[in-house]
């Protein structure tokens, strides 16, 4: 789905990610000059960012989507074969990518990550919220079925079933988002030592845990009575947890011994 302007279609989901990730650099910008760290090496940091997250959204898409994948028609001509590529994303793959990317820059360029870490996380959460903006108007991704006074329905999707009420999961998760993205910056301007990366990770995951709930497409994958969302979420949300209480204990016994 999408518009026309002089003559060339212009898709909304990939109109919302070119507008995300322009505030997510204007963003990212702002806050390094705040923080008074390398502008230039944010740069560096967001290009591999933006690489490794496309590669692994697109890897962890195939993963959760192959039965449903034919890939005769994939590859039939370049058409087919951009619609593959320009479409189906699952955002945690990207996020996995994304971690990847920044020990690959740490490696290669010698930039320290821990000091941009703070910096990515209100970009990336800002960047996301468009996104959702795009998913909704796209029609994928989209919710289940509703009574609701509040909802989506759709006359010309190719994904979403049309001309039925849909929950909002999409325009939900877009709304959180930018409201996680002001407390982070609120978050991040007020102390500098306020681990804001483990915030975002923290509610991101407790928000796409419960809304995967509200979900009504099946490409997703499942295990048991969770998706692989819901899955990932509680892996992060563990390892965030486990990782503060090694953390705070190894303080601890510092300060005791």
């Amino acid at each position: 789905m999408g518009f026309s302007l002089f003559g060339t279609f212009i898709p909304y989901y990939g109109l919302c990610i070119v507008i995300g990730l322009d505030c997510a650099f204007l963003l990212g910008c702002f806050l390094c000059n705040q923080s008074n760290i390398n502008i230039d090496d944010f740069i560096i940091i967001g290009v591999y960012l933006i690489g490794f997250g496309f590669l692994g959204a697109k890897i962890l898409y195939i993963f959760v989507s192959l039965r449903n994948i034919d890939f005769s028609v994939v590859f039939q001509n370049m058409k087919t074969f951009n619609t593959f590529i320009g479409s189906g994303f699952v955002f945690y793959g990207g996020l996995v990518g994304g971690l990847l990317g920044l020990i690959f820059v740490q490696k290669v360029h010698k930039i320290q990550i821990r000091v941009y870490i703070r910096t990515i996380a209100p970009c990336l959460s800002l960047a996301h919220a468009f996104g959702r903006i795009g998913c909704s108007l796209a029609g994928c991704c989209y919710g289940k079925e509703t009574s609701c006074k509040v909802f989506f329905k759709y006359s010309k999707s190719i994904v979403a079933p049309n001309e039925v009420h849909l929950f909002p999961v999409q325009g939900i998760e877009s709304f959180l988002l930018f409201l996680l993205t002001i407390v982070l910056i609120l978050l991040y301007m007020k102390n500098q030592n306020c681990k804001v990366h483990f915030i975002y990770i923290v509610c991101y995951s407790i928000i796409r845990f419960i809304l995967e709930f509200l979900r009504g497409d099946t490409e997703r994958g499942f295990f048991m009575f969770f998706s692989t969302s819901q899955i990932i979420s509680i892996i992060l949300l563990m390892g965030i947890f486990i990782f503060l209480f090694i953390t705070k204990t190894r303080i601890n016994n510092i300060g005791f011994d």
